[in-house]
């Protein structure tokens, strides 16, 4: 399908990567990551999951809403596909508690539609990228359980968040899955920082980091940060504020340009009159 051009080539090749084969079905699957629906609880017409009532902290919320604006805004500029969050995605066709709902996920070759209810694997490509933000109550199952079934499906990139570091040390962790070989299934292999600290998503050509107790994203090619929810308000106030400052100095010159052209019409003016006056003066001379 057509796309824009990748920023950088690593990219570009993560997007062309064939997903690795799914779980073969005789494989049994495991019950920690099946669904538990939380009523109320809103079906499809095909009698799968779309939404529940399962509560989340403030600060939860607050962290997925933050990467998802900063992904959504980066991934149309970029033109790499879709960003969801809380999507609920079933991944088994015919079995209804086989659902997953990743935090943040990003599919490069997913269809742009209007609206979208669930993300079923069997109708959409399987996204290339998932983000797991630990919780008290999922921690266990998003660091065991769900790694191998997001290697399972094919997920090229799986990272965890600990806002708090008391489930991963380091708070950030990513694996990344490395080729099958020699009849070996593919697997999941560590993503180590760089020198500067930064674990690099090739999905993404961006750069994940822990700055300040929050995950960053890091833009290589520009050198800066993705701006967080908070970051963008602020600065499209400060644009607000300086394209108001700047429409103040345009109308202040112009009516600084109106004052001078005013006043020289007033001058010309002026001189004309007393142009007419010594005119009139000379007439009433009497002539030697």
């Amino acid at each position: 399908m057509p796309r824009a051009a990748a920023p950088a080539a690593s990219v570009a090749a993560v997007y062309l990567r064939p997903a690795p084969a799914p779980v073969p079905p005789q494989e049994p699957a495991d019950e920690r990551c099946d669904y538990i629906p939380v009523p109320p609880i809103g079906y499809d017409h095909e009698g799968y999951p779309v939404e529940d009532s399962v509560g989340q902290s403030q600060t939860h919320v607050n962290h997925i809403v933050d990467w998802h604006g900063a992904l959504r805004d980066w991934c149309r500029r970029q033109g790499l596909g879709e960003v969801f969050s809380d999507l609920v995605m079933p991944y088994r066709q015919g079995q209804r508690n086989k659902v997953l709902a990743p935090d943040l996920m990003v599919a490069l070759r997913a269809e742009h539609l209007h609206e979208r209810t669930s993300y079923k694997l069997w109708q959409h490509p399987t996204p290339e990228f998932a983000l797991e933000s630990l919780s008290n109550s999922t921690w266990r199952g998003d660091v065991r359980a769900k790694k191998r079934l997001y290697r399972s499906l094919g997920v090229y990139e799986y990272w965890l968040f600990d806002a708090t570091g008391k489930r991963i040390r380091e708070r950030l962790r990513g694996y990344r899955l490395r080729p099958a070989a020699s009849g070996r299934p593919a697997v999941y292999g560590l993503v180590r920082p760089n020198p500067a600290g930064r674990r690099e998503s090739k999905v993404l050509g961006l750069e994940l980091c822990v700055l300040e107790g929050e995950l960053r994203l890091y833009d290589p090619s520009s050198g800066e940060f993705l701006y967080t929810a908070p970051e963008s308000y602020a600065r499209a106030r400060e644009a607000d504020a300086e394209r108001a400052g700047t429409n103040r100095e345009r109308a202040a010159r112009r009516a600084a340009e109106q004052r001078v052209q005013a006043e020289r019409a007033e001058r010309e003016a002026a001189e004309r009159r007393v142009a007419a006056l010594e005119a009139q003066l000379r007439a009433l001379r009497p002539s030697n």
